[in-house]
């Protein structure tokens, strides 16, 4: 009687195990962003049992009532990815094997050498819009651009929802606090703002602002770039103001750096601070003294602006 009850419990167990729900999520390895639309093989003793897409926008349900015992996902650009059903989490990480033009900050190859600023991988969930105040922005310290002339801004945005007029301001700032802590910025004063520009609706990706007639040369300043709204148009060409989904966004991208500055939102009153804190050194800090790690990569980005510049 015994050896009936064993049985059955091995039989109950078993088949628990097999019709267990297994769910997930694809995500990209780098930005931790989802992935939709992913092909995947359900496979039992390396022969494939069952095939299908992951869902475009939620969580992804295997089926229960297919016996395999791994899985295989594919999606273009990104390598396969394999793993045996007893391993398999909630998230499941793929790595890119070709970044498409619209995926990362991309310039002439020939001007590389002129061009200040970091070259990384876009991170969508980062975007920001463009703001009426200096609410953040990027520093080139004093020596990456002593000695040069600033001939071209390049950033990235987006599509455009809206016509958006913008401005183009330089600060000369100075930091100040501790590298290896807590530092904020103190702006001394506007040394520089562009005439209004403008982007049209639709535009995406890469703007390119030819600064060369200004004759912008620091010899004696680290600077602050801060890419400010000023208006948004209709069709009809009347000033709105758009919701916030539909507002013109600046691009970021990972960030191996400390040059991104931004006012912080107080978590009580919602308040933007009156300061600009330099975000990635305070996010660093956090984890090492909280969690006693480093920051996921896709944690650490910065707004994708770079300067052009020539030997002054």
């Amino acid at each position: 009687m015994k050896s009936l009850l064993v049985i059955f419990l091995y039989i109950v167990c078993n088949q628990l195990a097999n019709s267990q729900i297994i769910k997930f999520i694809p995500m990209d390895n780098e930005t931790l962003e989802f992935i939709g639309d992913v092909d995947f093989i359900l496979y039992k003793n390396k022969k494939p049992v069952f095939k299908d897409i992951t869902s475009t926008d939620s969580i992804t349900f295997l089926p229960q009532k297919i016996v395999y015992d791994s899985i295989v996902l594919s999606k273009f650009n990104y390598i396969d990815f394999g793993i045996h059903k007893k391993y398999m989490s909630e998230v499941v990480y793929m790595s890119k094997s070709i970044l498409e033009l619209d995926e990362v900050v991309l310039i002439n190859d020939d001007s590389s050498p002129n061009v200040l600023g970091e070259k990384s991988r876009f991170v969508k969930k980062a975007s920001r819009p463009f703001t009426i105040e200096t609410d953040y922005g990027i520093i080139f310290h004093l020596n990456t651009i002593r000695a040069k002339k600033i001939e071209r801004i390049i950033f990235f945005v987006d599509k455009v929802k809206y016509k958006t007029n913008y401005i183009i301001k330089f600060y000369s700032v100075e930091e100040i606090g501790d590298i290896m802590t807590f530092q904020k910025l103190r702006i001394n004063e506007m040394i520089f703002q562009s005439p209004t520009l403008t982007i049209e609706k639709s535009t995406k990706n890469k703007i390119d602002v030819d600064l060369s007639q200004h004759n912008l040369s620091f010899h004696n300043k680290t600077i602050l770039v801060s890419i400010e709204l000023d208006k948004y148009y209709d069709e009809e060409n009347n000033i709105i103001n758009p919701e916030i989904k539909n507002r013109t966004n600046l691009k970021f991208q990972l960030s191996s750096k400390l040059n991104y500055y931004s006012k912080m939102v107080d978590s009580d009153s919602r308040k933007l601070s009156n300061e600009l804190i330099n975000i990635n050194l305070l996010i660093n800090y956090d984890f090492a003294t909280q969690f006693f790690k480093k920051p996921h990569k896709s944690i650490l980005v910065s707004p994708a602006i770079l300067l052009q510049v020539s030997q002054n």
